[in-house]
């Protein structure tokens, strides 16, 4: 499978709770993205659980946008990148964040 690197817009939604900000740069320099999730201008908000130290717990796929097979799978192999590329230090939990390939 082919993985396109590009440059791309992550945006936190942090919850009610939480009031840690995450360094979306991180996120953003480290995902390799599914050329689907390119084609597709792709718009997936991730729910992400932490555990007591920080580490990834889950990621939920909240929403997706186009709502087609496609973007929901692109939205699944994002979910497992921004698993992967989790910045330390972060311990807010849960947290939204929206990565959004519309404008790309």
């Amino acid at each position: 499978m082919r993985f396109l690197m590009t440059s791309l817009l992550v945006v936190c939604s942090v919850s009610a709770h939480a009031r840690q900000a995450v360094s979306v740069e991180r996120i953003g320099d480290c995902q390799v993205l599914p050329v689907a999730a390119v084609d597709n201008h792709v718009k997936a908000t991730f729910e992400v659980t932490l555990d007591k130290v920080g580490n990834v717990k889950s990621v939920t796929v909240v929403s997706y946008d186009p709502h087609s097979e496609a973007a929901a799978e692109a939205a699944q192999q994002l979910s497992k990148s921004v698993q992967k590329c989790w910045p330390p230090g972060v311990k807010t939990s849960p947290m939204r964040i929206t990565v959004d390939l519309s404008k790309t």
